[in-house]
């Protein structure tokens, strides 16, 4: 039976006429409508390119200062381009490099371990970002203080599932505290801002995001119907695909046919969750009501009445290790003013910080807060998207996206200490299979901006949606509209069967590097992860083709 959205929501994907129809309806509403362990604290193409999102601040600048002296010894970080698919590297892959000419070191720089021997010639390191941006493939060796989101940290190859779980400078936590065999020293020649070789590991955290959790339909298809249990839908491992894409022979009513992918469980199980749960912090976007398990149905019918059971939530903290959660989807009001209630209980019972749904407007405005690396970080959310109650003085339901929401939702997060803002919209650009940021979500981001949120991580597409980066008041900003489905049961398109984690580095409140995993959904109902250099190149090349990535000036 096909999904129950899908009966009266038309997807747009990114086929040059479908996006033509996607622009057409954007301008129509936009003339008609503006309607680490952390501890938590209670038709044609459309003519017109995408713009940049508004800056928030100054550029950054890695313009080194007047004094001091560099550190003797320190660790260099492996990087390459941000959209480059290799996601490790190992040190025998370096020595190779080195010999090909491939491998871009820094001037002023002895490499000690492991022993190379560059053929290239060096390059100041404050250059070596532009060199990168020229080839996107390169490597290079770069002193740790200079990481910045315009390149991808590389970690070392490690023992997991297509090399993951190596050292990693800024990496998980687990990563990070494993022996780093990658060390050089100043040698004298040239001058190195003491910033660049200095490293301190106690503010480096990571955080991973998810797509939309709600594992109703196929999820509790193949856990409850099928005997599978809810462990075998949270617990994926890895995936490759059966053949190249090829067009759904039987697609949806309503639904017109689009590619799709045959996915094959490899092994590996756990190597998803262990992937996200390794995060200082985990983000999760809850996408429909929280019942007691002993009242809750698996959703048979076609009508889009969601709803997953109590149970699911010891699965997000065994398996997802989630930390926080945003919770103003489009199907909060499925059950009604109980299912609401449900939901704020249940997660309040299981200890999960939660924003952005309230049995009235002055609840779901409350952000939630986790600490993390020394700071206390604040997550706040609103909604946008048809089909939930609007939270009111006194009534239930999601906090809408407006600029007064957004001033007094950030407001209230600043006013608490909040060192770090990180707003969580869910919403479409107007439609929900839009991957690029409409011109109706980039004024919402100008209220964001406006009102002082410091990364953007969006939810509600069922697509992966393109990386936006911009200079920031604290460095780099990002606005990603989202990445995805995660447990959402739609299997009728490939980039509705397919999604990224979103992992996000800090370096304090700085964002320093981006990484996106990717993974395919088996049976709608379980993640696995993609080789990014094989299978996952699909959803990658997607994201980066419909990202703005320059923020240099």
């Amino acid at each position: 039976m096909p999904p129950a959205d899908s009966l009266s929501r038309r997807p747009v994907t990114s086929s040059p006429i479908l996006r033509g129809i996607a622009t057409a309806v954007i301008a129509a509403l936009l003339v008609g409508c503006e309607n680490p362990s952390p501890t938590a604290t209670p038709g044609p193409a459309a003519s017109t390119p995408v713009t940049h999102p508004p800056t928030t601040g100054p550029s950054p600048t890695t313009e080194p200062s007047p004094t001091g002296a560099a550190a003797t010894t320190f660790s260099l970080a492996v990087v390459t381009g941000l959209t480059s698919l290799k996601a490790n590297i190992s040190l025998d892959d370096l020595v190779t490099l080195a010999g090909s000419g491939r491998l871009l070191v820094p001037c002023g720089v002895a490499v000690d371990q492991p022993a190379i021997s560059p053929t290239r010639p060096c390059v100041p390191a404050d250059q070596i970002v532009a060199g990168l941006k020229t080839d996107q493939k390169l490597v290079a060796l770069f002193p740790p203080g200079l990481v910045e989101p315009a390149t991808k940290v590389l970690p070392i190859a490690g023992d997991g599932p297509y090399g993951m779980f190596g050292a990693d400078l800024f990496g998980d936590p687990h990563s990070r505290s494993l022996p780093y065999p990658i060390t050089g020293r100043a040698t004298g020649d040239v001058a190195l801002d003491p910033s660049w070789t200095a490293f301190d590991q106690s503010q480096v955290w990571t955080m991973t995001a998810l797509g939309s959790l709600c594992a109703d339909r196929s999820g509790a298809r193949q856990a409850i119907t099928l005997g599978k249990g809810w462990d075998w839908v949270f617990d994926g491992g890895t995936a490759r695909y059966k053949s190249k894409p090829f067009l759904n022979p039987n697609p949806p009513p309503g639904i017109i046919s689009q590619p799709i992918v045959r996915p094959i469980d490899t092994g590996n199980d756990g190597a998803t969750s262990s992937l996200i749960r390794r995060a200082d912090v985990t983000l999760g976007n809850l996408k429909c009501p929280i019942l007691p398990t002993k009242d809750w149905a698996p959703n048979r019918t076609a009508a889009p009445s969601l709803a997953v059971p109590e149970a699911v939530l010891s699965r997000w903290k065994d398996f997802l290790g989630i930390d926080a959660v945003y919770l103003p989807a489009d199907h909060q009001s499925d059950r009604g003013v109980r299912g609401i209630r449900s939901t704020l209980g249940l997660l309040a019972k299981h200890g999960f910080p939660h924003t952005g749904l309230g049995m009235d407007l002055d609840e779901a405005l409350e952000p939630a807060y986790v600490e993390v690396a020394g700071l206390k970080v604040a997550f706040v959310s609103w909604n946008n998207v048809p089909g939930p109650s609007h939270a009111g003085a006194t009534t239930p339901g999601v906090a809408w996206l407006n600029k007064a929401n957004v001033d007094a939702a950030v407001g209230r997060a600043k006013t608490a200490g909040a060192d770090l803002v990180i707003c969580d919209p869910q919403w479409w650009g107007p439609d929900e299979y839009l991957p690029v940021l409409s011109a109706r979500q980039q004024r919402a981001v100008g209220w964001m901006d406006a009102a002082g949120c410091d990364q953007v991580l969006g939810g509600g597409l069922h697509v992966s949606g393109g990386v936006y980066l911009r200079s920031g008041a604290k460095g780099v900003s990002l606005v990603d509209p989202g990445p995805g489905n995660f447990q959402y049961g739609q299997d009728w398109a490939q980039e509705t069967q397919e999604g990224v984690v979103v992992e996000l580095t800090f370096r304090g409140t700085t964002l320093v590097n981006v990484r996106l995993h990717p993974y395919v959904m088996i049976l709608a109902a379980r993640a696995a992860l993609l080789d990014p250099e094989g299978d996952g190149h699909y959803v990658l090349n997607r994201i980066w083709k419909t990202s703005e990535l320059d923020y240099r000036p």
